[in-house]
C-alpha cells in the first residue's frame, strides 16, 4: 500500500472518529442557574451565590470540571448515550460557615452532579452536596438543587 493511500485511510478514519465524539457538549465556563431546591439544611445556596461555575473539560467520555464552591475538581464521565455526564468530587478539611453564622471545620465536602444535555450551551441536571462533620451535627448539612447551566448566557433556542 502506498504512503499516500495510508495517509487518506488514516486521515478517513480520524474524520469518522472525531465525527462520533460521544458528546455535543461545548467545555468551558457555564454557570448553574437553581431551579428547584430540593434540600438545603444550613442555607447553603444563598451562601453559594455567585459562586456556582463550572469550567467543563471533556476528553473522549471523560469529563473534568472546576467547580467555584470550595475550589473543588471534578471528575467523571460521558455516559453511553452521550447526553448525559455525571462528575464527582470532595475536599477535606475545609473551615466554612453554615446558616450564615456557625464557623465550622467540616472533614469532608463532597459533590454529586448529573446532567444533560440540551444543546451546546446548556444543560440541566441535579447537584448534591454534603458537609461531613463528624464531631459537630450542626456543621452536617446537605444542599440538593436541580439546575439550569448555561455558557455565556446562550441558552438553547426555544427556552427563556
Amino acid at each position: 500500500m502506498s504512503t499516500l493511500r495510508r495517509l487518506s485511510l488514516t486521515a478517513a478514519l480520524a474524520a469518522t472518529l472525531t465525527g462520533c465524539l460521544p458528546y455535543s457538549q461545548n467545555q468551558g465556563e457555564y454557570e448553574l442557574i437553581p431551579t428547584e431546591t430540593l434540600r438545603d439544611d444550613c442555607d447553603l445556596l444563598d451562601q453559594f451565590q455567585g459562586k456556582l461555575q463550572l469550567n467543563l473539560q471533556i476528553a473522549g467520555r471523560v469529563v473534568r470540571a472546576d467547580f467555584g464552591v470550595q475550589n473543588m475538581q471534578l471528575e467523571g464521565y460521558v455516559l453511553e448515550d452521550g447526553e448525559d455526564f455525571t462528575v464527582d468530587g470532595s475536599v477535606a478539611n475545609v473551615s466554612t460557615t453554615v446558616d450564615g453564622t456557625n464557623e465550622c471545620l467540616v472533614d469532608q465536602v463532597r459533590v454529586h452532579l448529573d446532567a444533560t444535555t440540551e444543546c451546546d450551551t446548556q444543560f440541566t441536571g441535579q447537584l448534591r452536596l454534603a458537609y461531613d462533620a463528624n464531631n459537630n451535627t450542626a456543621c452536617t448539612c446537605e444542599l440538593w438543587f436541580r439546575f439550569d447551566g448555561v455558557q455565556g448566557n446562550k441558552r438553547c433556542e426555544g427556552n427563556p
